[in-house]
């Protein structure tokens, strides 16, 4: 038998390939192992990147190569050609002998021809799957089982063709080398297209790696058909698939793939109803295991994805093949997808054949909660071709398109949809109408939202006392999830109107009613907001607890709930005096705020402003803290705009007593007067600060008091610890000590269990001597108290001049080493053998070079100077 010249050649590509350094080591590093299987799709790269690291290697370690065709399944072919591959890389030394004709012995006499365990040798057979079922693949499994341990196989074909590799992958002597591994990366798809002579921005680069998945023949394709034309682009395509994939296989199992192709996903019982095979899941595992374009998405349940441009391929030639069969399909599609929730996809398959009326349907019967997601704009486009008059006369859709288009944050678009529903839905049937008319409630208050100024004075009392009444009787998960939806609207009503106290229970109700009705994770956003909502209203525990809850859980890493995670965060920080962590989680908040949000989701941005305007405050940064609350007032449109804009204007005037400047403070506090807002505890304690910066005293105590003694105030812990800290430093001023200590025990009272120093700290110095004077040592809140003032006392500013560790002499750092132990001077001289004159003197030295006045804040400023 005269051998062919070329199929023992490393192959030599006729026109420029990407050379691939990447799969050049994988092939590098497995070869170590003495059987390595490359396989993947036609088109796939493995020949040429086998090649290329075959021909990379040492001239004194040449590997050994054999390129296979059909013909070579005959047992006495594949062995003269296995033999004389060997024999060229110097594998059976000097002499080249003729292996035996008799089938079974030819691979067990190449074993024994090897030269011995030390010399290496490595063969590429290339096209292996060619030898599926025949007798010389059970020869090569004889060859790998009793070849010398110097012999490495790499395999190289479109699927394992039948060899008993299981031991070696056991004891790791296989190595795999898959469609994944050989899939370019965005890297040497933006290469290859370079060295084609494309373009190669973001945009073509995401096009080309969505279509091809990486594909190395499809990017070849995709470069090709760049410059012909839709239709020649798909013609080409077409072709190379048609004559390398389909026309390989028999004609039924084409049929079922051409049947399969109308979704994205196949799973086997989805099969079994399109093609009516019921041995559809074998035939599925099968093209999975021999063709790479068929890849297992899930082989536990059964599902398996068509490469996009196979599915492509196939989809046209359905249509052109089985045109009468295309409208079964695909409403089994639809009918499928919609039994899994997939209501985008059962959309898409049930308009791409006109069947409106299933389409609406299915879109009816998901409910407006399926839009609530990134399904919308999906099922958006798929129902966009629907004649007007389907959609215009169908309550149920209306109202799924309107929450739609308000997750989107299109508040106008949302509203024609919304006129549809709320004007058809007494047409609707009796038991179906609850429900639906909870819906409507709920997106009525989220497209109010996008609108205070325009909201119904009565709108929210109205819905809020629906949402009650309903809430005792939800029955059934449309229930559950109307209900949930329009707690969660009340819920961002209540703190874009910054009324912690109603949020946190709407939130709570929200997140409830969406558990029951399997929202998971517009629950996780209920909860999201209920963390905010709870620093907002002063119970920091509660707040944390929530955040690291939904932190930890499934959808911790949401982009959408990122920002409001960081926003709880960044409050509870604040509130406990913890400033550089609540800077840096306010900086997460505001890059992942500028995602697009649904209409009547509170506003990140004045969450995050009025953080950072307090942030300024207590950096002593008040021409910051100003520029921020002129920012704040333009985008909340002012204290006649709701509950935002009058906190902006209490923190305006908060800003402006912090400067001196009580005429702004004053002028902004009058401007709150015959507005909602004057009448809130924030403006009430504004006011008093006012009054007593003026030294009205006794006038601030008189308008604070209502909030301390009426529960009804309406006051959230955050409020009552302002009110009394408030009244704590006027009944000071007015000498009334005995009543200044009561409040003053109580607010700590209040402030400890949330570890809640920052109230205490923004009231500044006046606080700082209340807490010196008034807090003794026996007092039940005096450890709380030192821990606040240990705060103050670390934000004492770096004495000018003082050096790290060279200011203070020995015998001074002796003095200050001993403070942290609250020996007495007395102590600390016997334990120096020092008198306690000399002490006192120290003393007085480490105080006056540190910029302190006592002991408490020496020990403050060493420890932020590292000399303790």
């Amino acid at each position: 038998m005269a051998l062919l010249e070329d199929k023992l050649q490393i192959p030599r590509p006729g026109l420029a390939v990407l050379r691939r350094g990447r799969v050049s080591e994988l092939i590098e590093a497995a070869v170590s192992r003495r059987v390595t299987l490359i396989t993947g799709p036609a088109g796939g790269g493995k020949t040429v990147a086998a090649a290329q690291w075959a021909a990379s290697r040492p001239p004194n370690k040449p590997a050994a190569w054999l390129t296979l065709d059909a013909s070579d399944a005959e047992s006495g072919r594949f062995w003269r050609y296995v033999t004389e591959a060997l024999a060229r890389a110097g594998a059976l030394g000097d002499q080249r002998p003729l292996p035996p004709q008799e089938p079974g012995t030819a691979a067990q006499w190449l074993a024994a021809a090897l030269r011995p365990r030390g010399a290496q040798t490595v063969l590429v057979i290339d096209d292996v799957h060619l030898l599926a079922g025949s007798q010389a693949l059970s020869g090569l499994d004889e060859l790998v089982r009793h070849a010398a341990g110097g012999l490495r196989l790499v395999l190289i074909g479109r699927f394992a063709p039948g060899l008993a590799l299981a031991k070696l992958r056991v004891a790791g002597e296989l190595a795999d080398i898959g469609a994944g591994e050989l899939a370019c990366t965005d890297e040497e798809i933006a290469a290859y297209l370079g060295m084609a002579g494309n373009r190669v921005d973001q945009a073509w680069l995401e096009t080309v790696r969505r279509q091809t998945c990486g594909w190395m023949a499809g990017i070849r394709l995709a470069v090709l058909g760049g410059g012909a034309g839709e239709a020649a682009a798909q013609a080409i395509i077409a072709d190379y698939l048609e004559d390398e994939v389909l026309s390989r296989l028999p004609a039924r199992v084409r049929q079922f793939l051409l049947r399969t192709s109308s979704t994205e996903i196949v799973s086997a019982d989805l099969a079994h109803e399109l093609t009516g095979e019921r041995a559809a899941a074998a035939q599925l595992d099968q093209l999975s295991r021999e063709n790479g374009l068929v890849q297992a998405v899930h082989p536990d349940v059964g599902e398996y994805r068509y490469h996009p441009m196979l599915r492509e391929v196939l989809i046209a030639a359905l249509r052109r093949e089985l045109p009468d069969e295309v409208p079964r399909l695909q409403r089994l599609v639809a009918s499928w997808h919609a039994g899994r929730g997939e209501v985008a996809e059962a959309v898409r398959a049930a308009a791409a054949v006109g069947d409106w009326e299933l389409a609406l349907r299915i879109v009816r019967e998901a409910g407006p909660g399926a839009m609530l997601s990134g399904t919308g704009p999906a099922v958006e486009r798929a129902v966009s071709g629907c004649p007007a008059d389907m959609l215009a006369s169908d309550a149920g859709v209306a109202i799924a398109l309107a929450a739609a288009r308000l997750w989107q944050g299109d508040a106008d678009g949302a509203l024609p949809h919304l006129e549809y529903a709320e004007s058809g839905v007494q047409q609707v049937p009796a038991a179906e109408r609850g429900p639906m008319s909870i819906w409507i409630a709920a997106l009525r208050v989220l497209l109010d939202d996008c609108d205070a100024a325009a909201t119904e004075p009565e709108l929210l009392t109205r819905q809020w006392a629906l949402a009650s009444r309903a809430h005792e009787d939800a029955r059934g998960g449309p229930g559950h999830r109307a209900l949930g939806v329009l707690w969660l609207a009340l819920g961002f009503a209540a703190l874009r109107e910054f009324d912690g106290h109603q949020a946190r229970t709407a939130l709570l109700h929200a997140g409830s009613q969406l558990s029951a009705g399997g929202m998971l994770s517009l629950r996780e956003r209920a909860r999201s907001w209920e963390a905010v909502a709870s620093a907002i209203y002063g119970d920091m525990a509660a707040a944390a607890r929530l955040e690291a809850s939904v932190s930890d859980g499934p959808h911790g890493r949401d982009p959408e709930l990122i920002p409001v995670l960081a926003l709880a965060g960044a409050l509870v920080s604040l509130a406990r005096d913890e400033v550089d962590t609540a800077g840096t989680l306010l900086d997460q908040a505001d890059l992942a705020a500028m995602m697009p949000r649904p209409a009547g989701e509170p506003g990140i941005a004045v969450l995050s402003g009025l953080l950072r305007t307090r942030l300024a405050i207590a950096d002593g940064n008040l021409a910051g803290a100003r520029g921020l609350v002129r920012w704040l007032a333009e985008i909340t449109g002012g204290p006649h705009a709701g509950g935002a804009g009058a906190v902006v204007a209490v923190t305006d005037a908060e800003v402006s007593l912090a400067a001196g400047d009580r005429d702004r403070a004053r002028a902004t506090l009058a401007n709150l007067a015959g507005t909602a807002a004057h009448t809130r505890p924030e403006a009430t304690i504004g006011q008093a600060r006012l009054l007593i910066a003026e030294e009205d005293d006794k006038d601030a105590l008189k308008l604070i008091d209502p909030l301390l003694s009426d529960p009804a105030a309406g006051c959230s812990i955050n409020d009552r610890i302002s009110a009394l800290l408030t009244a704590v430093i006027a009944h000071r001023r007015l000498g009334q000590v005995t009543e200044a200590a009561e409040l003053l025990e109580e607010a700590l009272s209040l402030a400890e269990p949330e570890d809640a120093c920052g109230p205490f700290l923004a009231s500044g110095s006046p606080m700082r001597s209340a807490l010196t004077v008034l807090i003794t040592p026996t007092s039940r809140c005096a450890p709380f108290a030192s821990r606040i003032l240990d705060r103050f006392d670390g934000r004492l500013p770096r004495p000018a001049g003082t050096q790290q560790g060279t200011a203070l002499t020995d015998s001074e750092l002796a003095v200050l080493r001993f403070l942290p132990s609250h020996m007495t001077n007395q102590e600390i001289a016997e334990s120096l053998f020092l008198s306690i004159n000399t002490i006192k003197t120290h003393l007085s030295s480490v105080y006056r070079k540190l910029g302190v006045v006592n002991r408490r804040q020496a020990i403050a400023q060493a420890r932020r100077l590292d000399l303790l």
